[in-house]
């Protein structure tokens, strides 16, 4: 039931609509007047006769959908100025399923609001997920894409905090369509993508139906066919680059050990790499029957070349849409869809270390086990060894796979129609809902494991290895060993990957429900004009679920462990919008009108809230328009912020507690010498909390839009936004938490050490507890330049597109109050902040006549600055540190002694050209395209996750040339 609150919002609805049916003969239009077709654009729920208001809004039109060659929409929409940040999609391969979402000024997904006809879509992907997943939208069925770059809470509710994309269909089409489409790259031919689409329409004198069917299947692209993807490549301070890799390669590493190498003491065994160093051949040994002493500089394993750069895909559903007009007061409409998207991803072959990177304690090789006595290396004395901290690559697993399949359906029907002249409603009932299942291979059951490396024999009958002792063989068991080459007899058996091994099965959902009511039209006259206005209720029900295999929740694979996920949530929610115009064809005023809207949301999870806008459109004269707004808007905390299980994560991060300890670190159970860190990937573990609360924003936009007089097809466009979040929904930070535990002594609670018993890693950090909350906030602001010019010319229509967008400032406020500066730089994407360049500009111009059209387009995203390393006072002198980078001091929290430098570079801009040409024919049309003409490599980025770049922003499937057929009648 709504509360009292909301039924007097509702009652005062009714007033402003009985109002309006007062003075219906006032507000009639004169008999004979041309009737103007009023729409709804994307800001506003009031039906007007202009597409240009108060809200900065961009228009994506259909033709350059089609021309563009892109298969999904969000591949374009990731492509524009205003989007930054660490929004995944199909270059991500560690870390993404699939999905492609689109993050409005870097803001995050979650606070960019995804509407289809100007209706919530459900959450997708592979459950309780937070924003929409754009591959579920058929390309084929889009009229056009408006991107609306301001707040909007008070016209459609939560997530509307950076903007909001509409989607708009075709529920006008009449007749046949079909298109055909096949790209590759030119440099190996992989990453083809192929789709086809049929769409049909059928129209009468009162009704009409559109239907579309779609398949699009995308290929594969590997790391290893890349040169700038190849190996991981490692910066120092000096700017030397050098080859990177794993220390759990398949020859093996096995720490602890008080032995020797050629009469010389060694701690660290290996077999070696043979051609190191960046070595990816897993059965090229140095030393394949005895051992080295580990080097970093010659035996880590290069990974890379075993990851997709581009994962495959394959999508395909429909999407039907049908209204049925009874009379002028009642018309019937409905959409419906289903989409289906099998996608894959592949991760290097596991790096089976129990202890040093899932802290698994109880797999210590025993020095009872067969294969170690016979092939494991000694101590000093000859003897085998407990080895508490081995490593080993299992490259006999062929890598980590997963398969995620998802489905997501959803259905739209209602009524709309006319009250009287001059006022109309609608009342729609939507539902979505999708699932998934998720399939992971080649990963451990480290209880198994633990078996397989404890004792075992030679069975003198059998011949066999059996696991445990003669007394107390543990049955079904299969001993491990670690010791031999893959690829050769002495490799890890298919008997024994079959004992330590599993697949993960994963499910997952998301499902939203939303009644609502709404009512719009010409309450009363003003001498400027009628007041518009539109007001409603809605009622809208959210549910998620993510359940993880059994076996991942239990925390015993090598799987990022988690617990299951289930909850929902109901919001009741009221609004009225109105539209005064104040003055009309005036000297210095041709039109001075406002917008103000209201809505009260009521949740059943934390409460109520209010927000509200404030906009106002000035048209001095005829070809000046000026515009602003002010709003305040909210993010409702999702099912994954309130009810996530907690979940095993691993970000890229530096405890400073390892060099240099301070006295803070040494009470948190540092020893006082410090410790050799276990990698840059720490373990940490996130999950929601139930008494997160929304977070708030402030925000202010300003513009102007300008037809100079003296060049006819000329129109500019300068918006300004500010946008501030206060109590922002996320977590503290596994950096923050470190940090300052070593500067300050907070937050140590949240840090579990390993201790003295743990050998080698003693005072590594097992866990960070970094679980959501409400802390700090963003402050962002910046400028948005648009100039478009088209003329006719001798050759057709000539079109010129220019779209600029500038960050002037990101802040990002920490759980303490410090201010992390991101405009201009990038943040990895495992911290989940990314990519935030000042400057990023497209460039379209395009010819066309009767008989064919070109299009050349240039991308543009400005030089970014990164961290480097931090260069310790100890190690390197500052004069070693490369002249062309950025230094910071970092002094000693508790002496104020320079401890070192933090060190930043500048990354390489990044320019991409697309060229398309089209032929039109009688019925049928044909394109032929080349994206990035001139075969641009990525930046190289030192702190890139994934490639040694940034594939969230930067284009890495190199230069693609494709065509498409198209036919119509």
């Amino acid at each position: 039931m709504l509360n009292n609150q909301l039924f007097k919002f509702s009652k005062l609805a009714l007033a402003i609509s009985s109002l309006s049916f007062l003075s219906t003969n006032v507000s009639a239009a004169e008999e004979g007047a041309e009737e103007v077709e009023r729409i709804e654009v994307t800001g506003s729920r009031i039906r007007r006769a202009d597409m240009e208001g108060a809200n900065p809004v961009q228009i994506i039109g259909r033709d350059e959908l089609v021309a563009s060659g892109i298969t999904n929409v969000g591949d374009i929409l990731q492509e524009i100025p205003s989007v930054a940040g660490a929004a995944t999609n199909t270059s991500i391969n560690n870390g993404g399923s699939g999905a492609i979402r689109v993050s409005l000024r870097g803001l995050d997904s979650a606070r960019t609001l995804v509407l289809l006809n100007g209706r919530r879509m459900v959450a997708s992907g592979t459950g309780a997920n937070a924003s929409v997943d754009l591959s579920t939208i058929p390309t084929a069925i889009i009229k056009r894409v408006e991107v609306l770059k301001d707040g909007a809470s008070a016209i459609y509710g939560s997530d509307a905090i950076a903007g909001v994309v509409n989607i708009i269909t075709r529920d006008d089409f009449e007749g046949f369509e079909a298109n055909v489409m096949y790209d590759a790259s030119t440099e190996e031919g992989d990453g083809e993508t192929k789709s086809f689409d049929v769409t049909v329409g059928f129209a009468g004198d009162k009704g009409n139906v559109v239907v579309n069917a779609f398949y699009v299947e995308q290929g594969a692209q590997w790391s290893g066919d890349r040169s700038w993807s190849q190996f991981e490549f490692d910066m120092d301070v000096t700017g030397e680059i050098s080859k990177g890799g794993s220390s759990a390669p398949p020859w093996g590493r096995y720490n602890g050990i008080d032995g020797l190498v050629n009469g010389e003491s060694c701690g660290s065994f290996t077999h070696g790499a043979g051609s190191g160093p960046g070595q990816s051949d897993p059965s090229d040994f140095s030393n394949p029957t005895g051992y080295d002493c580990w080097d970093w500089d010659k035996d880590t394993y290069n990974y890379a070349p075993a990851n997709y750069h581009l994962t495959p895909a394959e999508r395909y559903g429909f999407f039907a849409s049908a209204n049925y007009e009874f009379n002028d007061n009642i018309r019937f409409f409905t959409e419906l869809s289903f989409n289906r998207r099998v996608s894959d991803t592949k991760l290097a072959p596991l790096p089976l270390a129990p202890l040093a990177f899932f802290g698994f304690r109880e797999a210590t090789y025993s020095k009872d086990n067969y294969y170690n006595q016979m092939f494991g290396p000694k101590d000093k004395d000859g003897n085998s060894v407990d080895i508490a901290d081995w490593r080993r690559r299992m490259v006999e697993t062929g890598g980590r796979d997963s398969r995620f399949r998802i489905e997501t359906v959803s259905a739209v029907m209602g009524f709309d129609g006319e009250i009287n002249d001059d006022w109309g409603y609608e009342v729609s009932y939507i539902f979505g809902a999708n699932d998934s299942a998720t399939n992971n291979a080649g990963g451990v059951n480290f209880e198994k494991v633990g078996e397989a490396v404890g004792p075992s024999f030679l069975d003198a009958t059998s011949g066999e290895i059996m696991c445990g002792t003669p007394s107390a063989v543990i049955e079904g068991c299969v001993s491990l060993n670690v010791f031999g080459t893959p690829n050769t007899e002495t490799a890890i058996s298919q008997a024994m990957m079959d004992f330590i091994t599993f697949e993960a099965h994963d499910f997952g959902s998301n499902e939203q429900q939303i009644i609502s009511g709404s009512i719009f039209g010409d309450a009363f006259e003003l001498p400027s004009g009628m007041v518009g206005v539109a007001l409603g209720v809605e009622h809208r029900e959210v549910k998620g679920a993510d359940y993880p295999d059994a076996l991942i929740a239990l925390d015993i694979t090598s799987g990022s462990a988690r617990l299951s996920t289930e909850g929902g949530y109901s919001v009741d929610e009221a609004y009225v919008e109105a539209n005064f115009p104040l003055l009309s064809g005036v000297a210095f005023a041709e039109i001075l009108e406002i917008d103000v809207a209201i809505r009260y949301s009521d949740y059943d999870t934390f409460g109520d809230t209010t927000n509200s806008k404030f906009g106002i459109r000035w048209v001095p004269t005829d070809n000046l328009l000026v515009r602003a707004t002010n709003s305040t808007a909210f993010r409702a905390p999702s099912i994954g912020d309130l009810f996530a299980g907690a979940a095993a994560n691993s970000p890229t991060i530096e405890d400073p507690c390892a060099t240099n300890p301070t006295s803070y670190c040494i009470a948190d159970g540092v020893p006082a010498g410090g410790f050799e860190p276990i990698g840059d990937q720490l373990s940490s573990t996130r999950g929601g909390n139930t008494e997160v609360q929304p977070e708030e924003a402030d925000i202010l936009t300003v513009g102007i839009v300008y037809s100079p007089d003296f060049i006819d097809g000329v129109s500019l466009t300068l918006d300004y936004w500010d946008i501030e979040i206060t109590d922002a929904i996320g977590t503290i930070g596994e950096q923050l938490i470190l940090d300052k535990c070593a500067q300050e002594g907070i937050y140590c609670d949240k840090i579990t050490r390993y201790g003295a018993d743990a050998g080698g890693l003693y005072g590594n950090s097992s866990d960070i507890d970094d679980r959501t909350t409400n802390v700090g906030g963003v402050n962002s602001s910046g400028y948005d330049f648009n100039v478009k010019y088209s003329t006719d010319i001798e050759m057709g229509m000539l079109k010129v597109n220019l779209d600029t967008t500038y960050y002037d400032t990101y802040d990002k406020i920490q759980a303490d109050d410090s201010i992390v500066k991101h405009a201009g730089r990038y943040w990895d994407a495992s911290s989940g902040d990314g990519n935030f360049p000042r400057w990023k500009t497209n460039l379209n111009v395009s010819l066309q006549n009767d008989d064919w059209s070109v299009a050349y387009t240039v991308r543009f995203i400005a030089s970014v600055e990164e961290f480097v390393d931090m260069a310790s006072v100890d190690d390197v002198s500052l004069s070693e540190i490369n002249s062309g980078f950025r230094t910071v001091e970092v002094l000693n929290g508790e002496t104020g002694a320079l401890d070192g430098w933090e060190v930043y570079r500048d990354v390489d801009s990044s320019t991409i050209h697309d060229i398309r040409f089209t032929y039109f024919m009688e019925n049928m049309n044909a394109t032929v395209g080349i994206d990035n003409i001139f075969d641009e490599d990525p930046p190289f980025m030192a702190s890139g996750f994934n490639d040694n770049t940034d594939p969230r922003t930067y284009n890495t499937t190199g230069r693609h040339m494709y065509l498409s057929l198209g036919l119509s009648f």
